[in-house]
């Protein structure tokens, strides 16, 4: 393959966007088969996290430099799955805080 030529995608990557794109759609009929009222916008679905709400500064930086917890994946910012909190990999927890684990040889 020359430096120009774009890589074909394969029967798996088609089937992996499939895949993403049906959990959305999902998700996005099950905000919208609610009354308009009670409509929230993000929720889970099979246990994936999902966000459809308008991006906010506030809540860019509440996802990805959230001081109020120790938790390194959280919910997407927007979308479906979990993004990275680097707050708790810059500032790791005091150690007393920390679960304790026994040394092993």
């Amino acid at each position: 393959m020359t430096k120009h030529q774009k890589k074909q995608p394969t029967p798996g990557d088609m089937m992996v966007v499939i895949e993403i794109a049906s959990l959305m759609g999902l998700a996005i009929r099950e905000q919208l088969q609610m009354p308009k009222d009670q409509r929230t916008w993000h929720g889970t679905l099979f246990g994936i996290p999902y966000n459809f709400r308008r991006p906010t500064i506030e809540h860019l930086r509440e996802t990805f430099w959230n001081k109020k917890t120790t938790r390194v994946l959280v919910p997407q910012f927007f979308g479906m799955g979990w993004s990275i909190n680097f707050y708790p990999l810059i500032n790791p927890p005091p150690a007393k805080q920390m679960p304790e684990t026994p040394i092993t040889k």
